[in-house]
């Protein structure tokens, strides 16, 4: 069960998806471009975040011990840099499929009202940026 202090900073973590969204939607040159680039790289960092929130359990001392299986032992470890190397993939990517590897990476990772709203706002920006 999350704190309300942590469902506090999940909810506010949003605010740069639909912002930038919008920017790059409504807003006039040169500001779209930026908002589009904002937006890419933020997304590019929340995935990673994301990908490194596998990696605290298994930080604690208690997890080494014996009979955590695979998913404990190594799954876990491995998934945690997958996101990660998703989003740095996608800022190597034109800005729309740049947008469309992040949120498939986010809806990989996560399973939340925060995957939805921050992946409808990618996908959002990612058919409004192919004008670039």
């Amino acid at each position: 069960m999350l704190t309300p202090m942590a469902k506090l900073l999940g909810y506010a973590g949003l605010i740069p998806f639909i912002v930038l969204t919008a920017l790059v939607q409504f807003a006039e040159s040169p500001l779209d471009f930026w908002s589009a680039n904002s937006l890419l790289l933020y997304a590019a960092t929340i995935a990673s975040f994301v990908g490194a929130l596998h990696w605290g359990p298994l930080l604690n001392p208690l997890s080494n011990q014996e009979g955590y299986g695979f998913w404990k032992s190594k799954g876990a470890w491995i998934w945690g840099v997958i996101p990660a190397l998703l989003a740095w993939a996608a800022l190597h990517l034109p800005f729309s499929s740049g947008y469309f590897l992040i949120a498939a990476t986010l809806v990989l990772a996560m399973r939340t009202v925060l995957t939805v709203v921050a992946t409808a706002c990618l996908v959002l920006a990612g058919i409004a940026i192919r004008q670039f």
